[in-house]
């Protein structure tokens, strides 16, 4: 697939190993950076996304998209655990359960975006409700230190089960982060994953984005 992601934004908590543990299948580990695990919670708007040599899918040439991940070890090296992903796109929800066996959920997801703001709202109908509210601050100092590039420069997905555990190389450019400030952040949808990063310090980066080639998924070696 092809796919530009635009107006991204990265909340990260630490969280014990154990609790990364638990969520994911076997074949894979907690990453850890100095010894800790982390989970993020991105919000980013989706433009153009195609699947090669197949037209457009329709209603995807525009939408926004929350996730919840964690970062893994696996047969093919580090990557990205997906714990869910919310979008208003019902058929984009259908393609990617089917093609990529991401956690896709359909529901509703609004942003407002100004020169130095970022709101987002989403709110999970099926299977049951489950919402979320972010607003920052954008500012200027960039960020390019260990724990951003930990967290951010991701080259592959992992997905489905123990037995058929699936792969996916990510390719895009460095990522432009800069320093967000966290003006509210609700953590429903990182709850519900299984984390509770109540008394942890959250660390959070912006990004105006990057253009994104995904390739087709494979079983794990």
């Amino acid at each position: 697939m092809t796919q530009k992601w635009r107006d991204a934004i990265f909340i990260n908590w630490p969280v014990p190993a154990a609790a990364v543990a638990r969520v994911i299948p076997n074949g894979l580990e907690p990453d850890l950076f100095n010894g800790t695990a982390w989970v993020s919670l991105v919000p980013f708007r989706m433009e153009n996304l195609r699947i090669r040599h197949l037209p457009p899918i329709p209603g995807t040439r525009n939408f926004g998209e929350v996730n919840v991940r964690t970062y893994v070890r696996g047969p093919n090296g580090p990557g990205v655990w997906f714990c869910s992903l919310d979008v208003h796109a019902a058929l984009a929800t259908l393609v990617a359960r089917t093609f990529y066996r991401l956690p896709y959920y359909h529901g509703e997801v609004s942003e407002t975006q100004a020169a130095t703001t970022s709101n987002w709202k989403v709110r999970r109908k099926r299977p049951e409700v489950v919402a979320g509210e972010l607003e920052i601050e954008k500012l200027s100092t960039p960020v390019n230190d260990l724990l951003s590039v930990f967290l951010t420069a991701r080259w592959r997905l992992y997905s489905g089960r123990s037995k058929k555990l699936r792969v996916a190389q990510v390719d895009h450019p460095p990522w432009d982060l800069a320093e967000a400030k966290i003006k509210k952040c609700t953590t429903g949808l990182v709850d519900h994953a299984g984390f509770d990063v109540s008394e942890a310090t959250p660390t959070a980066y912006w990004s105006p984005g990057v253009p994104v080639r995904v390739t087709a998924p494979k079983l794990t070696r």
